[in-house]
């Protein structure tokens, strides 16, 4: 397993290749589809807060989906996203179609056998796993956790399984539909509350048991939309079970770094959602929402950007010449970068000025009131700093994993952890979940900046003079600055609604898409067409 230490000789000021064009139509297509699936959610988490609010039930269901959420980012698409998708992209790349589609069946057999055993060892160890994540509930409280983990385990098991369709579809190149598959998870979720707030009424227990079977329906899904489509690609999806495969073996070799990475990562989450467990009736509900609306652009400029350089990135890291491999990863890295940070310095500026308005936008109904959307605020507003450092921290570890080190990113995800535990542990009793939010957010500086400076030492640079600073900052400050000054123009009638929040809001979108090509960073409409293409 090769260190980025020792990926880099002789390539400093070395002309940097362009990236393929396809990249950016690549992140556009992932964007679209992520985009789709997060607004989904979105009303997803609406139509839950409307039923829920910052109850009790509330603080169950988000502890009982985070443990659903561990698993299946331990196990699914970060982890393939080091294993997996790289071999199985090196392997086509190479011409070798017939030797990546036997692999990828491999890979599918062994899962499918780690699934199985995961999702049974969950169901018969529920209530351990509740108390694990939310240790200061009480007992009635982690006695309906339990119930809803007995549900939610199996159903990340389907995630799972569906996050090896992503990686067979994304390594082809088809970014839209594994990205925009979630829809129909979502979909079933708000269909089963519907159905059972209108005939139940507002019975918590009845309510969250009939969400979580939603959500397992939905799991189901979205292997259907999925699997049939990486058929299509590799010609029949019978799983093998060949250990002894040398690509099983490779992505063997990689797994124990990529396991830590992740698991780390996921333990680190996992500290943060015990902590707030301790801070009283709605404070896990209300750390919840806080990152499902984080996640939105999190999930786009971060995971998004990720998602679609891997499989060029590992095309790049196939050049025998060390120079050309560096410079072409730089470039590509770079215009990632770029990309990234045309996006991420208005989003913070919006979550810190106009978080109260989204909020409000997104959430604001039924037992959601106002008083829950000024607890959801500052939460909002810390998260809008870890947007930038969080986003690009995704795509230097998807670099690292490109090259083929899984065990950098699992040291620094390590550091990640103490840090973001220490600090939470310090700001959590002056400051409440807060404090955990800010905890988390200052870690993920850290790994960001100690990956970044390991990162740039082993392949010469990351291509950082693609990115406009000046421009940027004076996107953000125009665009953020017409929403701020629509909501001050409101009659207070209008001040906290929805309505004053789609003014505020949509003053800042239009300035938004209005700048950019002005400014010379890039045409939304451009972009959007070439992803249509």
């Amino acid at each position: 397993m090769q260190s980025v230490d020792t990926a880099a000789a002789g390539t400093k000021g070395r002309e940097e290749a362009p990236p393929r064009a396809g990249g950016a139509r690549s992140a556009a297509l992932v964007t679209a589809g992520i985009v789709l699936s997060r607004l989904v959610g979105l009303v997803r988490q609406r139509v839950m807060a409307h039923y829920f609010g910052t109850s009790a039930w509330a603080d169950m269901i988000a502890a009982a989906f985070r443990v659903g959420n561990i698993t299946q980012n331990l196990m699914g698409e970060g982890t393939l996203s080091a294993t997996f998708i790289p071999l199985y992209a090196r392997l086509r790349g190479e011409g070798k179609g017939e030797e990546a589609a036997r692999f990828a069946r491999s890979a599918l057999g062994l899962l499918l056998v780690v699934v199985v055993v995961a999702s049974a060892l969950g169901v018969l160890f529920a209530p351990w796993l509740s108390w694990l994540v939310a240790a200061g509930f009480d007992e009635e409280k982690l006695a309906g956790t339990a119930t809803i983990v007995r549900i939610v385990f199996p159903m990340t098991g389907l995630l799972v399984l569906s996050a090896w369709g992503l990686g067979v579809l994304n390594a082809h190149r088809r970014f839209f539909l594994p990205y925009a598959a979630p829809v129909v998870w979502s979909l079933a979720q708000i269909a089963a509350l519907v159905i059972a707030g209108t005939f139940l009424g507002q019975r918590g227990g009845a309510l969250a048991t009939a969400l979580a079977w939603g959500a397992f329906a939905g799991a189901f899904l979205q292997v259907v939309v999925l699997l049939p489509a990486a058929r299509r690609l590799l010609g029949r999806i019978a799983p093998r079970f060949d250990a002894k495969d040398p690509h099983v073996r490779e992505a063997a070799a990689r797994l124990p770094g990529a396991l830590v990475g992740r698991g780390i990562i996921q333990i680190s989450g996992l500290v943060d959602t015990l902590l707030v467990s301790f801070l009283g009736t709605g404070a896990n509900a209300t750390f919840g929402y806080a990152q499902t609306i984080y996640l939105l652009p999190m999930s786009v400029l971060g995971t998004g950007e990720a998602a679609a350089a891997l499989p060029e990135l590992s095309r790049d890291t196939a050049e025998a010449d060390v120079a050309k491999r560096n410079a072409a990863v730089r470039a590509r890295l770079g215009a990632s970068l770029a990309r990234i940070a045309v996006l991420t310095v208005p989003a913070t500026l919006v979550f810190v000025l106009l978080g109260g308005d989204l909020v409000a936008l997104l959430l604001q109904t039924g037992t959601f009131d106002q008083e829950a959307t000024a607890r959801v605020k500052p939460l909002l507003a810390a998260y809008g700093f870890a947007l930038l450092g969080n986003a690009a921290g995704r795509v230097l570890t998807t670099t690292a994993y490109a090259l083929g080190d899984t065990r950098t990113p699992a040291r620094f995800a390590v550091l990640r952890v103490v840090v973001s535990t220490a600090l939470a542990l310090v700001l959590m009793r002056p400051l409440g979940v807060l404090g955990v939010v800010l905890g988390a957010v200052i870690a993920g500086w850290v790994e960001t900046c100690a990956m970044g400076i390991r990162l740039s030492r082993a392949i010469g640079g990351l291509g950082l003079g693609a990115i406009r600073g000046g421009r940027i900052a004076l996107l953000g400050v125009i665009s953020v600055g017409a929403g701020v000054l629509v909501r001050s123009l409101l009659p207070a009638a209008l001040a906290g609604t929805t309505i004053g929040a789609m003014l505020s809001l949509g003053a800042f979108g239009a300035a938004f898409v209005v700048l950019c090509p002005l400014l010379g960073l890039f045409d939304v409409r451009s972009l959007l067409r070439r992803a249509r293409r």
